[in-house]
């Protein structure tokens, strides 16, 4: 595949000499952004000095490497907990899918998906890497990143599963029915299902779970309603 490079600003990573076993992960990420480009990211990393950056940077048309291979970008740290026992900025690279933006909710044009898993192949193949070793930002800080494959466990298995052959690529329609199967399905606290309440009721009484007039509108997804719960069951949200 044709790779565009565009050399990231000196202040956005740490130059290295890395090898091929030095590389033993992948991480994807999104840009949080609605309609940018691969070579906008790209340009601005170039011109920036803002202490953080990706390996690469995929879009529907095209991919831009904004750091070497070799060099440590600054994708997946974190000044908090870690909860991926292995994974960190010096072993791995990372790899930033340009979002689009509708009705509130990040997704990926299936183009976007396509390039980002052909680009994963080549570097899985390039440095040993197996699938079990392409996490999401998630996996590793529990950032919600990138937020279509943490709010629809579906849709990053499916975009695991096209690493290794065992679906073909994706149609647009196939993409859409991913997306429709992981939409919001519990619109207030009294629709949420009895093993999740305590956990709503907790986060809803703190503030930290509310939509339009107190706890309407909530737009809670199966996948991410199963999330907050294991985190709270994990002890991260407190009493």
């Amino acid at each position: 595949m044709q790779i565009s490079f565009q050399q990231a600003n000196r202040g956005n990573y740490l130059a290295a000499d890395r090898g091929r076993g030095d590389i033993r992960y992948i991480v994807i990420h999104f840009t949080a952004n609605d309609g940018d480009t691969a070579k906008n990211n790209a340009d601005y990393f170039a011109r920036e000095d803002i202490s953080t950056s990706a390996h690469y940077f995929v879009d529907e048309d095209e991919v831009w490497q904004s750091v070497r291979d070799q060099d440590i970008a600054w994708h997946c740290g974190t000044r908090g907990t870690y909860y991926h026992p292995y994974c960190r900025n010096a072993n791995s690279i990372g790899i930033e899918l340009c979002s689009r933006l509708k009705n509130g909710r990040y997704y990926f044009e299936p183009g976007t998906v396509r390039n980002a898993q052909a680009l994963t192949r080549m570097l899985m193949d390039k440095y040993g890497i197996d699938a079990a070793h392409v996490v999401r930002h998630y996996d590793v800080t529990h950032k919600t990143c990138p937020a279509p494959y943490v709010e629809s466990t579906a849709a990053w298995n499916a975009f695991k599963a096209g690493l290794t052959g065992e679906v073909d690529d994706m149609t647009a329609e196939e993409v859409k029915q991913i997306i429709a199967q992981s939409r919001t399905v519990y619109k207030t606290a009294e629709e949420v299902p009895d093993w999740a309440r305590a956990t709503v009721d907790k986060l809803t009484g703190k503030g930290w779970l509310k939509g339009e007039g107190g706890d309407k509108g909530l737009d809670l997804s199966e996948d991410l309603l199963r999330t907050l719960v294991i985190n709270d069951r994990a002890g991260v949200y407190g009493e």
